[in-house]
């Protein structure tokens, strides 16, 4: 039986990184994002130039008589030194490899992490301890996405207010014990990569298509409230209760308490987006749960820019900090740093708050909405900013 054709080691430090991969016979040739690097006999391949605002590819193929046998593909990112208050996943080395054996996902230490429980599809896999996991059971045809959750003690948050976070939080599960998947004395992380299909990504690249892999894409990110009437936290608001959104997750559902849509599209030379806000009505109810009044919050609470890229690509940010226009309350907050472009590699990465409930899904082209994300709420009080927050990262590997 002749060795699989895997990588068997990769290794990162500033400004280099290094793989060796199984020496199977014949010669190979190394590409990172298409452009070759290497070509000969030895089986490792060392990198030296690295650009650390996105995540890139390495394709490793092996020749035997002048034919393309075997084919690896490795995606990852450069290792940087971390900065004070970033967002914990927005740096982390991140790195999937396809090869017509396996799938494999290794990953970036997360200080204070000691577990991390592994999907496929929304299908629970393992939890496993160390930072990588190996699948050698998904279909060649098709595409697949692996999630990894890990919590941390809220005490090693990188953002400044971590130990008064942490106390107050601590303070809170003494008169609201937590459930059993949620403490507000943790932070939550998620990182999902959608892999494509490997009958298309392990190509050799000189049979790769060169043309727009995608001309336009859609993106939505909605917050609601689950309920059909929620008591109000505020003891002292003369609304003691609130309408809800009265629906369970649906990229269609019509009510909401907010909703931001965008829109971008490519052509050959430049690229557009464009975006809307909206934000439901909130209505106050009285102690018979009879309609009182309402109002609309602000729709300057939510933040849209386009970021500097080049006109292949699409960067954005929203910033959202909506609250209730009718009584005192903690707003909705969340951030999303997102990057597209015009041959379908996605990289967004935001936080939120653990309530309400938050939606968000994407459509390339023509295609359905995929779920980049649905968080349920843990209730109202962890809308306060000082309980764990949620934070979370999608990529695709094409």
């Amino acid at each position: 039986m002749e060795p699989l054709f895997e990588v068997q080691s990769m290794k990162h430090s500033l400004g280099e990184l290094s793989f060796v991969w199984s020496d199977t016979g014949g010669y190979y040739r190394v590409y990172k994002n298409e452009r070759q690097l290497y070509e000969g006999t030895v089986a490792e391949f060392t990198d030296g130039e690295l650009d650390s605002r996105h995540p890139f590819q390495y394709t490793i193929e092996r020749v035997k008589d002048e034919k393309v046998e075997d084919v690896i593909v490795i995606q990852t990112s450069a290792l940087t030194s971390r900065v004070e208050d970033e967002h914990p996943l927005q740096r982390l080395v991140i790195t999937t490899i396809a090869a017509s054996s396996q799938i494999a996902l290794s990953w970036e230490r997360i200080k204070g992490v000691e577990k991390y429980d592994i999907y496929r599809n929304g299908i629970y896999l393992d939890t496993v301890e160390n930072n990588r996991f190996i699948d050698r059971e998904s279909s060649m045809s098709e595409a697949v996405t692996y999630s990894v959750l890990g919590t941390r003690p809220l005490i090693d948050s990188n953002q400044q207010m971590n130990v008064s976070k942490s106390i107050v939080s601590k303070a809170f599960e003494v008169v609201m014990p937590p459930s059993s998947e949620n403490k507000p004395t943790e932070e939550s992380y998620t990182f999902s990569i959608r892999v494509n299909c490997r009958d298309h990504l392990l190509q050799p690249v000189a049979k790769r298509k060169k043309v727009l892999e995608i001309d336009r894409w859609k993106f939505r990110y909605t917050t609601f409230l689950k309920e059909d009437i929620l008591k109000n936290p505020n003891l002292l608001s003369p609304l003691p209760y609130f309408a809800g959104d009265d629906r369970d997750f649906d990229p269609e559902g019509k009510s909401y308490r907010t909703r931001v849509d965008m829109r971008g599209e490519f052509n050959i030379e430049e690229s557009s987006l464009q975006f809307t806000k909206a934000v439901g009505p909130s209505i106050g109810m009285n102690y018979l749960k009879s309609y009182k009044r309402h109002g609309h919050a602000s729709l300057e609470d939510i933040e849209i820019k386009r970021l500097e890229g080049k006109p292949s690509e699409i960067n954005f940010e929203i910033v959202h900090d909506v609250g209730n226009p009718l009584t005192v309350s903690p707003p909705i907050h969340y951030e999303v740093k997102g990057h597209l472009d015009c041959e379908g590699n996605i990289d967004l990465v935001g936080y939120h708050n653990d309530a309400p409930h938050h939606e968000i899904y994407l459509s390339l082209g023509d295609g359905d909405w995929w779920t980049i994300r649905q968080s349920e709420s843990e209730g109202l009080a962890y809308l306060s900013g000082v309980l764990g927050d949620d934070y979370w990262r999608y990529m695709t590997c094409n």
